[in-house]
């Protein structure tokens, strides 16, 4: 039978505990980075920060903004007035739907009689041959941009004249292709709206600014401006149509070719009037299984020990093994000071306090904190099936996708 002898043992945990306290100490480096550039963000000098740019009003560039929609919900309407009330010099509204039925043609058309100044046109049928729900609507729109500065950004997102002017101008610079915004929420009311506010606020937000510090490609599709002239060399949008989560793989294609990409001042502001925990739930596996597929080691080993129990655990044992501190001491000042820091960031990224109490937002964070445990493993037992509205992918390592079925159609 095979056995490892005393000596042989110590040495492998050992090895393991070098290991443990190293990837602790880069999750406690990361979380430090991040606070300081919160902190940067809070004081002005990034977040809620007005663009200081060098341009003058008369010379911004001409901004393309794409709008893929498909239905109909209840704050809509105030999502997209807020882009037709934007104050910029030149810009185009594309609202992009899959097809001529879509119940939301109809709120367009009535902004455009309300806005008739605002330079917008719509565009139906989508493009064939393009897996990605999202980039088969926008493609229509995309293809006609007329301006080399375009911004996709979902039907979630309420939009204002600051975050044009910060992220068209910050684009400007020679070396940057594409400015994004750090995921976040407006203050909805509900349980589901909070649970999700301390996700982006506090779990998202303790690596998402550290990782665009380090210089490290770290970006979502939510809301993202970019120069078309520089995506087009690398294929254009339409090509990243076959991946389902192609804003990972055209940042990924910029960043590779050296360019780089910048964190806007402003957080993005989804606004969503029906979040319910299992839309939240079910947002969150989907988002894990792309993960999974991309960037299988970070996404199945890292990323779930990052969180504040694993974490704990793995920082408990590696300072008893080292310097015997017990875990029952550790493991509450750990979980203590993640708490704190947490709502540091989320005071930051709000830009003022939460919409609910210190109290309240414990509750809401240990909630979410035992939750991601469960959003984890649905997510590895089907790591290839990925449904979106009514239709269902796999995705395989690599991130390539294909189309299982679409219940749309039958």
């Amino acid at each position: 039978m095979f056995y490892l002898d005393e000596q042989t043992q110590s040495y492998i945990i050992f090895f393991i505990a070098i290991l443990c306290t190293v990837g602790y100490c880069v999750m406690v480096f990361c979380m430090l980075v991040s606070i300081i550039t919160t902190f940067c963000l809070r004081r002005r000098i990034l977040f809620h920060k007005k663009s200081d740019s060098f341009l003058s009003t008369d010379s911004y560039p001409g901004v393309s903004i794409i709008k893929p929609l498909m239905g109909l919900d209840p704050l809509l309407e105030e999502n997209l007035e807020s882009h037709f009330r934007i104050q910029y010099p030149k810009f185009e509204l594309l609202f992009c739907f899959p097809d001529d039925q879509d119940p939301a043609i109809n709120l367009v058309k009535r902004l455009i009689e309300k806005f008739p100044h605002v330079d917008a046109k719509i565009f139906t049928g989508g493009k064939e041959g393009i897996v990605n729900p999202m980039v088969f609507n926008m493609a229509p729109g995309y293809d006609n941009a007329q301006y080399d500065c375009v911004w996709i950004c979902t039907s979630r997102i309420k939009a204002n004249t600051d975050i044009i002017v910060d992220m068209a101008s910050k684009l400007q610079h020679p070396s940057v292709a594409l400015v994004h915004q750090m995921p976040f929420t407006t203050d909805i009311s509900g349980f589901a709206a909070a649970v999700e506010k301390i996700y982006f606020g506090c779990a998202m937000a303790r690596f998402y600014p550290a990782f665009n510090t380090l210089g490290l490609c770290c970006c979502t599709g939510m809301s993202y401006m970019f120069k078309k002239s520089l995506l087009d060399e690398l294929k254009g949008l339409n090509y990243y149509g076959r991946y389902l989560a192609e804003d990972f793989f055209l940042t990924s294609a910029l960043h590779e070719k050296g360019h780089k990409l910048v964190l806007s001042a402003y957080p993005a502001q989804q606004n969503i009037a029906s979040l319910t925990l299992r839309a939240f739930k079910d947002r969150m596996v989907r988002w894990t299984r792309l993960r999974l597929n991309m960037i299988p080691l970070v996404a199945g080993f890292l990323e779930p020990l990052s969180d504040c129990v694993p974490s704990g655990l793995i920082g408990g044992w590696t300072f008893y093994h080292f310097f015997g501190v017990h875990m029952y001491y550790f493991f509450p000042i750990h979980v203590l000071a993640m708490l704190w820091v947490d709502y540091l960031q989320l005071r930051m990224v709000q830009n003022g306090p939460p919409p609910f109490s210190k109290l309240k937002y414990v509750l809401y964070w240990v909630f979410r904190e035992l939750m991601a445990t469960f959003i984890y493993l649905e997510a590895i037992l089907k790591p290839r099936t990925i449904p979106w509205g009514k239709k269902v992918f796999k995705v395989t390592l690599g991130g390539h996708t294909t189309l299982v079925t679409d219940k749309a159609h039958d």
